[in-house]
């Protein structure tokens, strides 16, 4: 008879926890007994906890107690957002011209020009970082390649020094040669990795985006002449930067808009049934180790009912919030804003009905408050990540909650030596919560030939409450299950179950707080009385 075991313990899971629905429950243990013609024993005895019933819905975590002093939370998690440093620095490749003209270089026209001169000067270069200021910076990789050309008739060498890139602490330097072959232009060309390079973009402190860059250039005569109209250009080209850390001020970048959605699981398999939380909360737990400030702009909030579409949009809630820079050292900065019944209308009602979504969309924007000191900066670990976090305490109350299931059924006992079999249900409740319970017979169509009660049976009576809405009285009910001749003889044609449960919170049509602990429990006992029509 492990048909009505399964049944009726299915019941009792199903029923324990309100918040939930649950798949099919086995009983471990059965006693066994010889069969007699009237024999009564009791063939199951076991108590459950919450955590015993919401393992065989959920086993991802969902439960947490701590937060609320012990009240039954129910906690859903998302990884919302998140920001790598490439979304704020990017460098793209930087070609910058200078030319020297033979005043810079300190030659003079002349007809022959057999000797030698030197002269030095100085270019500044500017560094095009996408509207970001960049003050300094280490290099993680990246070129500075180099290409210098002249119409004198000369031969020449160009050595070049970049006192704000330095290499192991030494200024950053290549000599070009350029050697006069008969034909003008003549140039060189040189590359500089940079890789590890320290970078100072202030030409000592008074500027951004800038390097100075030194050039020292020596023409060495060939006795060709010297016309006048010469020049020396040079060619600077920042290809593939990319920096291990920077400081500066980055901008106002607009990171975009993101949106998620998390599925309130533990009521999938309910329906038309009525819930008030009085104290859900939704967090946006933001941890940044971006050395800058965003503004985090919630656009949207919205549960959306999965039966009927039906949305209820969420308002009053502060719509912005400052994530704080992180830390110098790197250690991430947590800043956390909270959504609560005190500053957000209809979050009370967030899982007013049952299966929901949870919807809800935001967008971020870099400095806020605009270029205000301190510098920003960034790393090549740095990193923004928000995550959402849904709290659902247990505390409230709920009417209506229909749970519906069907399981397959199969009987191959002979019918023909049983005339009655009674079952015994006996709960004792330690749950502020009651539950009615129809079990329909149905055979290979889905046609139903019996019902196990005329109406919809109370199998569990509510515990009592005290005035904080905890339970302070256990109740018991005894509910005893027959199974006639009539019905006995259709049970091989039975192949399916159809289970049907309602329930609500102790006076849930009045609105009653109550407040799910996890240290409540529920005792099941089940008895079997079996009427033969033979000795066994």
């Amino acid at each position: 008879m492990d048909f009505l075991t399964k049944s009726l313990g299915y019941i009792a899971c199903a029923s324990i926890f309100l918040f939930t629905s649950c798949n099919k429950f086995e009983f471990d243990k059965i006693a066994k007994g010889a069969w007699n013609p009237n024999l009564a024993v009791p063939i199951a005895h076991s108590s459950f906890g919450v955590y015993d019933i919401l393992a065989l819905q959920d086993s991802s975590n969902l439960i947490n107690s701590s937060q609320n002093n012990g009240v039954l939370t129910i906690v859903y998690r998302s990884d919302f957002f998140s920001l790598a440093p490439g979304n704020l620095l990017n460098i793209p490749n930087i070609t910058e011209s200078a030319s020297l003209d033979l005043l810079a270089l300190g030659a003079i026209p002349v007809p022959t020009f057999p000797g030698t001169v030197t002269s030095t000067s100085d270019e500044i270069i500017q560094i095009d970082a996408s509207g970001s200021e960049i003050h300094l910076g280490k290099v993680k990789s990246g070129t500075l390649d180099l290409n210098v050309s002249t119409d004198l008739e000369h031969d020449l060498t160009c050595e070049i020094t970049i006192p704000g890139l330095k290499s192991n602490g030494v200024p950053v330097s290549v000599t070009v040669a350029l050697p006069y072959t008969g034909a003008v232009p003549h140039s060189g060309t040189a590359s500089i990795d940079l890789t590890d390079a320290m970078a100072d973009f202030t030409l000592n402190n008074t500027d951004f985006n800038k390097l100075k860059v030194s050039i020292k250039t020596t023409i060495n005569g060939t006795g060709q002449p010297i016309y006048g109209t010469e020049e020396v250009n040079f060619d600077f080209s920042f290809n593939d930067m990319k920096f291990k850390n920077a400081t500066g001020y980055f901008g106002q970048i607009n990171l975009g808009a993101s949106s998620d959605t998390v599925e309130f699981k533990f009521l999938q398999n309910a329906s038309n049934a009525y819930f008030e939380l009085v104290n859900p909360k939704i967090r946006f737990i933001a941890k940044n180790t971006f050395g800058l400030p965003i503004d985090y702009q919630l656009l949207m909030l919205k549960t959306v009912d999965l039966q009927n579409g039906t949305e209820n949009v969420l308002s009053g809630y502060p719509n912005s919030f400052y994530i704080a820079s992180g830390s110098p050292t790197g250690q991430a900065v947590t800043t956390e804003i909270e959504l609560n019944t005190t500053n957000t209308s209809g979050l009370s009602g967030l899982i007013s009905s049952a299966p929901k979504l949870f919807v809800f969309g935001a967008g971020a924007n870099t400095n806020p408050q605009g270029n205000v000191a301190p510098l920003n900066f960034i790393s090549e670990d740095s990193r923004l990540n928000i995550e959402t976090e849904v709290e659902l305490p247990l505390e409230g109350s709920a009417y209506g909650l229909e749970m519906k299931d069907t399981v397959n059924f199969s009987f191959n006992e002979d019918v023909s030596l049983l005339e009655s079999v009674m079952f015994r249900l006996n709960i004792d409740n330690g749950f502020p919560m009651e539950l009615k319970s129809q079990i329909v017979f149905l055979d290979a169509n889905y046609i139903p030939l019996f019902t196990l009660f005329n109406t919809p049976e109370s199998v569990i009576a509510p515990a009592l409450v005290d005035n904080t809405g905890r339970v302070n009285k256990r109740t018991e009910k005894i509910t005893d299950i027959t199974i006639g001749p009539a019905q006995i003889l259709l049970l091989p044609e039975v192949k399916y179950l159809l289970l049907n449960t309602s329930s609500q919170t102790l006076e849930g049509p009045s609105g009653k707080i109550v407040k799910f602990y996890d240290d409540y429990t529920i005792d099941l006992k089940l008895g079997l009385q079996i009427q033969g029509k033979i000795q066994l």
